[in-house]
């Protein structure tokens, strides 16, 4: 099945209007396929007949012209017989390639049954493939389709009452995707009813492999959502596909995911982070910043450790157009708006990892744009923040400068932390020396070594600025920290 997503078009005014959103649809199709190189765009043709549900859908004989388009066709009858009153047979011969009818019906073994004899039938005369379906309104049990698993490819599972777009989610289809799924492991589920940006997300994340989007298209009446919302999808089943590590107490431990730490509201998939570089390196150059902004503020820790490597990247990209061309006003553009967007959301890189990663990745390049005069403001702002992820962010940013070889920068901001009394800060400050110290090992001893310096030093911050220092600099920085014990 090539469907991730079925767009359902219900606001045509009339078959002019039609035609002209599909091939709307099929362009942003064309863009995906040569962004991505992932799916198809299904076409849901919610059929009614007025009685089954209180509602006119979309004429039938609508079919006909995405197929000529080559579209993928899904076909919902919410119709009360669809053998009798012929709709089964009219979607077949319009080309529909599923065709899915409702448990609720009367006479539904007859209507199934009907339907398995003519995927029988299509597949042994012309060799044909036609999937099949039972859709379930939002009360119905899904216990009662166990007997009919063998006959069917898929489960729609309806989260608004069907009949009319733009109803609200009914959350508790949550818990009932994750049953289906597990209940029935080989097929394939659909979600129709109520899809947003909140909700597209959360049907994902519990395991639906399709979902449809109809009023909330027709709503916001622009057609390019359905591009943001298929990388959207792709890049959540991209992440929640990475393996998983089946013991993630060590996160929970040093990221202090536990009631009463600064993770406590977080939640961990346990996804190593090589794994969420790879996702990050995939999809990067394909999603955009409203999308990123969904991960950013997300709840789980690995998507937002996603949005901080997909940005990374795009920084980087960006940062090497500009630093290659001075006068490519375009991308200098874009990165201006790559910082604007790290420092809107910046209340969200809430942890040490995500600060260790964009600091001296994201941050430091904002800074390395700037004037001098401009550059010491924008660090001290960071540095005096009360928020102290920020401040944390604004400590590491100097690891890349002292990477590329700038050493007096580093030192100044060093100075400004040197005593901070907050673990993370010392943790961040030695850190630094301890990098300063691989490029300048002499500056570092004699900075660490000044008399009046050492001895107020926190010994977190000396533990990490000496770890890769010689045994004989080490002892002499112990030696004078002994001697002012001993003359207290």
């Amino acid at each position: 099945m090539k469907d991730n997503i079925a767009v359902s078009i219900l606001d045509a005014k009339d078959k002019e209007d039609f035609i002209n959103k599909l091939n709307i649809i099929r362009e942003k199709n064309e863009k995906l396929k040569i962004k991505s190189g992932i799916f198809d765009i299904c076409i849901h043709f919610d059929i009614m007949d007025g009685k089954f549900v209180p509602n006119d859908g979309v004429n039938i004989e609508s079919i006909s012209y995405a197929k000529k388009m080559g579209f993928y066709i899904d076909v919902h009858l919410m119709v009360g017989e669809p053998v009798n009153e012929g709709y089964i047979d009219r979607a077949i011969e319009l080309g529909a390639d599923n065709i899915t009818i409702h448990y609720e019906i009367n006479n539904f073994d007859k209507n199934l049954n009907y339907l398995f004899k003519k995927k029988r039938i299509l597949k042994e005369k012309e060799e044909r493939n036609l999937s099949i379906g039972i859709a379930i309104k939002p009360k119905t049990k899904v216990e009662v389709l166990k007997k009919y698993k063998s006959k069917i490819d898929r489960i729609l599972l309806m989260s608004v009452e069907p009949g009319f777009g733009g109803q609200k989610y009914i959350s508790s289809i949550n818990d009932k995707i994750i049953f289906v799924k597990n209940l029935f492991p080989k097929l394939y589920v659909q979600v129709d009813g109520g899809i947003n940006n909140e909700t597209i997300s959360v049907t994902i994340r519990n395991g639906a492999d399709c979902i449809v989007l109809g009023s909330y298209l027709s709503k916001e009446n622009r057609e390019d959502i359905i591009l943001d919302k298929f990388l959207l999808v792709n890049a959540i089943r991209t992440i929640e596909k990475a393996p998983r590590r089946a013991n993630i107490k060590l996160d929970t431990t040093t990221l202090q995911v536990v009631p009463g730490g600064y993770g406590e509201n977080d939640i961990l998939l346990g996804i190593n982070v090589p794994d969420i570089r790879k996702c990050a390196m995939m999809w990067y150059k394909h999603i955009n910043l409203d999308i990123l902004l969904f991960f950013i503020k997300s709840r789980f820790h690995d998507y937002r450790r996603f949005a901080i490597f997909c940005l990374i990247n795009k920084v980087s990209m960006m940062y090497k157009k500009v630093n290659k061309d001075k006068k490519d006003k375009v991308s200098f553009k874009k990165l201006k708006e790559l910082f604007k967007f790290f420092e809107e959301n910046i209340e969200y890189v809430n942890n040490w990892d995500l600060t260790d990663a964009a600091g001296p990745n994201i941050l430091a390049y904002n800074l390395y744009i700037l004037t001098e005069k401009q550059r010491k403001k924008k660090i001290f702002l960071y540095l005096n923040n009360q928020n102290f992820w920020i401040k944390r962010i604004g400590i590491v940013s100097q690891l890349n400068f002292v990477r590329n070889g700038i050493l007096e920068f580093p030192l100044q901001v060093c100075d400004y932390v040197l005593y901070d009394e907050f673990h993370l800060f010392q943790k961040a400050t030695g850190w630094v020396l301890r990098e300063l110290y691989k490029k300048e090992p002499k500056v570092v001893v004699e900075y660490l070594y000044d008399k009046n310096r050492v001895r107020k030093l926190p010994s977190i911050l000396l533990s990490y600025a000496c770890e890769k220092m010689t045994k004989f600099e080490k002892d002499k920085i112990r030696n004078e920290l002994r001697d002012y014990i001993w003359l207290e």
